[in-house]
């Protein structure tokens, strides 16, 4: 991984096997392992809707919300790990549903609904990820239960899971999708409000809010 230099775009195996690399290197330099996952992320952005930098800014969401949780570094680490391959299942997916302007089918729902389990399954066998799969696998329950794929509730839902479900759902709002023009952030901070206790964990979006109204100070 040390020579790893990311082309404009890889197939999924080629990123499995960077991935590999970098797992190897995890516990003996994570900061460099971490750069180069950043690579891996940003091949993996370029592969599906919408090449915008999506898992980046989630990424990044997510470790100010850690940093408020008061997260060690070996916590930080599993949680940018999940961050950054969250949407790795969609992969794959046909870009004409991935892309539609209008509200999708129920098939097609149930389509795009498979990344989360494609995705954790695709990495299953890296055992040094377990945490980070979980968070992966959880990131679109439900505080309130009516999520997937497994209908988890409250704390049931892997914190990491928690912590993604907020972020992702934050970037998703502000910028500009096929189906939605971007909120302003003041749109989107009012939205996660609206869902605190339904689809996310109201002590998630208390602090995310807290840390993004600090951004915006600055």
């Amino acid at each position: 991984m040390r020579n790893y230099k990311p082309r404009a775009r890889l197939h999924i195996d080629e990123i499995i096997s960077c991935l590999s690399a970098v797992v190897s290197t995890l516990q003996e330099n994570p900061e460099q392992a971490l750069k180069n996952l950043r690579k891996i992320g940003k091949a993996i952005d370029d592969q599906v809707p919408y090449r915008d930098g999506h898992n980046l800014r989630v990424t990044d969401y997510c470790l100010m919300i850690a940093q408020e949780l008061g997260f060690d570094e070996n916590e930080k680490v599993v949680l940018e790990v999940a961050a950054i391959l969250h949407d790795f299942g969609k992969i794959g997916i046909d870009e004409n549903i991935l892309l539609q302007p209008r509200k999708l089918t129920s098939e097609e729902k149930e389509q795009v609904g498979l990344h989360v389990m494609r995705g954790y399954y695709i990495l299953a066998g890296f055992n040094e990820l377990i945490e980070a799969l979980k968070g992966i696998k959880s990131h679109h329950e439900c505080y309130d239960g009516t999520g997937y794929p497994e209908g988890l509730s409250r704390e049931e839902i892997p914190l990491i899971g928690r912590i993604i479900a907020v972020a992702d759902a934050y970037d998703a709002m502000t910028s500009d999708r096929p189906y939605h023009k971007a909120l302003t952030k003041s749109e989107a901070i009012a939205e996660l409000k609206k869902q605190s206790g339904y689809q996310f964990d109201p002590t998630i979006v208390r602090l995310f809010i807290k840390c993004i109204k600090k951004k915006i100070e600055k």
